[in-house]
């Protein structure tokens, strides 16, 4: 329920660092780090102690492993009859006074299991159609109660008042619903007992109001809104009551949680006296109409070009109640255009870059379907088995070589895509998702003058499945999910794709010593299938590369026809119950697993060993309010016993008593094999490094706040290194506004970056190069707060990054021990430089201009803008007003100088300076419901 639960929790795990996988890259393994413990020795000491927790846990509150302290916290709501409530945040309604009161809060942070420093009091009333909770929050300085103006789901920094309902009752998972004393709403569900999903919206409302007593809250959510059993006994559900006192740091709740137990939904009081509650109709039917108009530009010859194009376009989202436990949602011809943009990158890797899901539509509920096939939270940890973003990918096609003009779309058009989900009463809890992309054509004009046509994208059916049954209230779960993707590939001429992709599995969770102790474990299995020429493509690709010629166990097969493969991991952890914290995983993922069809993967032909150990002091002291220490470690090889990862890391972090807060880390990685430096070629050494973080935040109370992260990387034996600097900087001018200011830069020097391979006389040559780049960027971000239900924000981020190589090197020995026994710099007698055609051209065994790669120095600038004016202008029914601003340029410069660079990115250079895209938007939606 807290607002801070799930980067608290990540934190205290202790599993944040960076570990170079197999691939040459460096992964952020964010479990945070520490030294390597080994797996079988871990589980050997941990078990047994694990096991006396268990039987003693089992012995003080019986078989299920819920916290007794559940049932000492109970509440009684109150039919409302005949009375009306009016949400305006007074509680002037007689019934209020005389409802049975949650009173008691008990502080979380800064000092658990103590009385809140202001007294609260909350009730609880219901009639057929919703529930209502009343709170007062006392306080002895009411002039200072932090009352900030924000968009809705904005959860900043502010006084809180939250309800949570468990109304399954399952002690997994929580609807809760947020206000501030400006009625400032933010609504999320918790899931799995401590996950939390902020992007869950509900219909539903709010008030509030500062007096002299401090401020009250009133807060109606419709029983539509809500999942619950339709039983013919009294209703029981979960509840708890939450409270934020902004200026002291406080966090308090009516049932009181431990920061040091892995709990939060299984810790709720009990809400009692709903009787049978009616089944809502629950229908819900959004109907929107979009206009946009489009100014882009294009050279005056492209026959494709208008100077302005208007266009249309109209759809719906619709929720439905199957049963009471189950909803559909749907969505037809469904439109984005508020989405904020995503970040700029410029990526030097072979391997795609991960983007999170920002389309509401796919974030909403999204929990049930997640299911990750990394390990920890940072790059291997976005590796996932459903990736909703490949619905709607741009197309998978480019247009020809030949083609002077095209009009390709940017993103397949989504036709319709619905997805059932909820929970049964008997503790099943069901997703199914199915989406359906719309075939693709662009049109294009060659060199010659003539006109044709081509398919880039065929029509693609996506869907998936995932069924959980719970046991024990919740403590431990078996489950199974599975992905398929159809394309349509028949008479588009489209040869390299799969035609179809399927992958599945089990996965289960075991908690005991009141959910202190976690084993947890999946297996999968993937099967591919398609034209041989689509299997080869699979093969060879960064994933996989089957064409190693140094491994010649994975055999590429330009032949076969379909791919198989599996993953499994295994994980044992002490996730609370006191101050250490620890655990071990296993995991491995086999040559042929792959599951970018709908899934997003970036490794195989892996097993690793993970082990992390961690302190954490959350209660505060002489000096910190909170402080904790990590270690992990991870070991890694190939199925062929290639050492691909090998490193140790420690971290730490603190938070003052004056509200900053420091965090710092350091890793070494040892000596192993990059598998995919080559890009399908032989394992590459790779050279031993070093890696430090750190980072200072001020006081988040203030009105000004300002933070600085820095980190840097160097390898020995090796003239490489990186340094990166991050500062941050937050305004809040008045209680309506903010201004945040993030600008990033970073120096990398890198003494082996891939170039380019080519092939002479059946022999293939790996050019590298001697990289100095720079990279800078601004992201910036305006909010603007007029009432909680009208908010204007903008978003922009120019970016520029140069790069420029020397010093072109050929690798000849790839396992040598010394970095400079790997490569063989090229002398001027054996490459040149062809300014005209803007190539290199290298001699190969006394032949010259044997081979040849274009230059590869770059200069990318990137600005991505957004301005959005949300008015919800009744629940919820929004009206987008929204102008988007796009310039892209590149060159092959190689130099970064800041005033040039930015001043043509922001059109500031005349003639030179980069052209920009610009979409107007009107977006409105209606909700129909109740």
């Amino acid at each position: 329920m807290r607002s801070d639960t799930r980067t608290h929790r990540a934190r205290e795990l202790g599993v944040v660092g960076q570990t170079p996988a197999s691939d040459g890259r460096e992964h952020i393994i964010h479990a945070k780090p520490g030294r390597l413990l080994a797996a079988a020795m871990l589980i050997g000491t941990l078990w047994p102690v694990g096991v006396a927790a268990q039987r003693a846990q089992t012995a003080e509150n019986g078989s299920t492993g819920v916290s007794s302290d559940a049932a000492r916290y109970t509440v009684r709501a109150e039919p409302l009859r005949s009375a009306i409530i009016t949400i305006d945040g007074k509680l002037d309604e007689p019934i209020w006074a005389t409802a049975d009161s949650a009173v008691g809060f008990i502080q979380f942070r800064p000092h658990p299991d103590t009385p809140g420093s202001e007294r609260s009091v909350a009730r609880v009333l219901y009639d057929g159609d919703a529930i209502y909770v009343g709170a007062r929050m006392y306080d002895d300085h009411p002039d200072s109660i932090v009352a900030r103006l924000m968009r809705r789901d904005d959860k900043g920094f502010s006084d809180w008042f939250a309800v949570g309902l468990d109304s399954y009752h399952d002690h997994r998972t929580s609807f809760t619903f947020f206000v501030n004393p400006r009625g400032v709403r933010y609504d999320e569900i918790i899931f799995d007992d401590t996950q939390e999903d902020g992007n869950w919206d509900a219909v539903w409302e709010a008030a509030a109001r500062v007096d002299s007593l401090g401020w009250t809250a009133e807060i109606r959510i419709p029983l539509s809104q809500l999942r619950y059993a339709d039983s013919d006994s009294t209703s029981s559900w979960g509840i708890d009551f939450y409270r934020e006192i902004a200026r002291r740091g406080e966090e308090e709740l009516w049932a009181p949680l431990d920061p040091d137990q892995a709990h939060i939904v299984s810790t709720y009081g009990t809400l009692t006296g709903l009787g049978r509650l009616p089944v809502p109709s629950r229908i819900e039917v959004a109907p929107y109409a979009v206009t946009r108009l489009e100014r882009l530009h294009a050279e005056p010859a492209d026959p494709f070009w208008a100077r302005n194009r208007i266009t249309g376009d109209a759809g719906a989202d619709v929720k439905y109640g199957l049963t009471p436990n189950l909803t559909l949602t749907a969505t037809i011809n469904p439109d984005f255009g508020q989405v904020e943009a995503d970040p700029s990158v410029v990526n030097l890797t072979a391997y795609e870059t991960f983007f999170p899901e920002k389309r509401p539509f796919f974030q909403e509920g999204s929990n049930i379907f997640r299911f990750g096939i990394g390990v920890g939270d940072g790059d291997m940890g976005n590796e996932q088995l459903f990736y909703s973003r490949r619905i709607g990918r741009a197309p998978h096609e480019g247009l020809p070589d030949s083609a002077s003009y095209g009009n390709a779309p940017e993103g397949t058009t989504i036709l319709g895509a619905g997805k059932v989900s909820g929970k049964t009463a008997s503790g099943w809890s069901v997703g199914l998702m199915d989406a359906v992309t719309a075939r693709e054509t662009a049109p294009f004009v060659t060199d010659a003058g003539t006109h044709h046509s081509m398919v880039v994208e065929p029509m693609t059916n996506y869907a998936v499945g995932r069924l959980i049954k719970d046991f024990r209230h919740g403590q431990s779960a078996v489950g199974g999910i599975v992905t398929s993707t159809s394309r349509e590939l028949h008479g588009t001429g489209i040869t390299d794709l799969a035609s179809s992709a399927v992958a599945g599995g089990l996965n289960g969770r075991h908690q005991w010593a009141n959910g202190n102790w976690q084993l947890t474990g999946w297996l999968l299995g993937s099967r591919v299938a398609g034209d041989p020429a689509a299997i080869a493509t699979v093969q060879t690709s960064p994933v996989h590369y089957f064409q190693r010629p140094d491994a010649p166990r994975l055999g590429l097969d330009s032949a076969r026809t379909s791919l198989q493969g599996f993953a499994t991991q295994v994980q044992l952890a002490k996730t609370g119950g006191g101050h250490w914290i620890g655990g071990t995983i296993l995991h491995a993922i086999s040559p042929g697993f792959e599951v970018n069809d709908l899934g997003f993967q970036t490794q195989s032909d892996l097993f690793m060993q993970v082990g992390f150990l961690g302190y954490r002091m959350n209660k505060a002291g002489k000096r910190f309010r909170q402080w904790s220490l990590n270690a992990s470690g991870w070991r890694g090889t190939t199925f062929g016993e290639e050492l691909v990862s090998l490193g140790t890391s420690f971290n730490g972090y603190a938070e003052l008593l004056d509200y900053w807060s420091v965090s710092g880390g350091g890793e070494y990685d040892g000596a192993t094999l990059s598998t995919g430096a080559l890009r399908g070629g032989p394992a590459l050494r790779r050279q031993p490094g070093l890696h430090y973080w750190g980072g200072v935040h001020s006081d988040g109370r203030k009105s000004l706040v300002g933070g600085l992260s820095v980190s840097a990387t160097s390898a020995r034996g090796a003239p490489s290194s990186r340094l990166s600097l991050s500062p941050s900087l937050s305004w809040r001018p008045t209680s309506a506004a903010e201004v945040t200011v993030e600008p990033s830069v970073s120096w990398n020097r890198d003494a082996a970056q891939y170039v380019a391979q080519d092939d002479f006389a059946g022999t293939t040559h790996y050019y590298f190069g001697h990289l100095r780049q720079t990279t800078v960027a601004l992201t910036t971000r305006v909010n603007y707060t007029v009432s909680p239900t009208l908010s204007f924000q903008l978003y922009a981020e120019p970016f520029v990054s140069a790069g420029r190589y020397s010093g072109f090197e050929e690798v000849t020995r790839p396992h040598a021990r010394s970095f400079a026994d790997r490569f063989h710099t090229l002398t001027p007698g054996e490459i040149r430089y062809d300014a005209g055609a803007e190539v290199y051209r290298v001699a190969v065994d006394g032949t010259p201009d044997a081979a040849a790669f274009d230059k590869p120095d770059f200069n990318f600038k990137q600005l991505r803008s957004v301005a959005v004016l949300r008015w919800e202008y009744r629940p919820g029914s929004t009206l987008f007003l929204v102008w988007t601003q796009s310039r892209t340029g590149s060159d092959s410069t190689g130099t970064f100088r800041f005033g040039r660079d930015f001043g043509r990115l922001l059109g500031f250079d005349g003639p030179d300076g980069v052209p920009g895209d610009n979409v107007f938007l009107v977006k409105v939606s209606y909700w129909l419901g109740r």
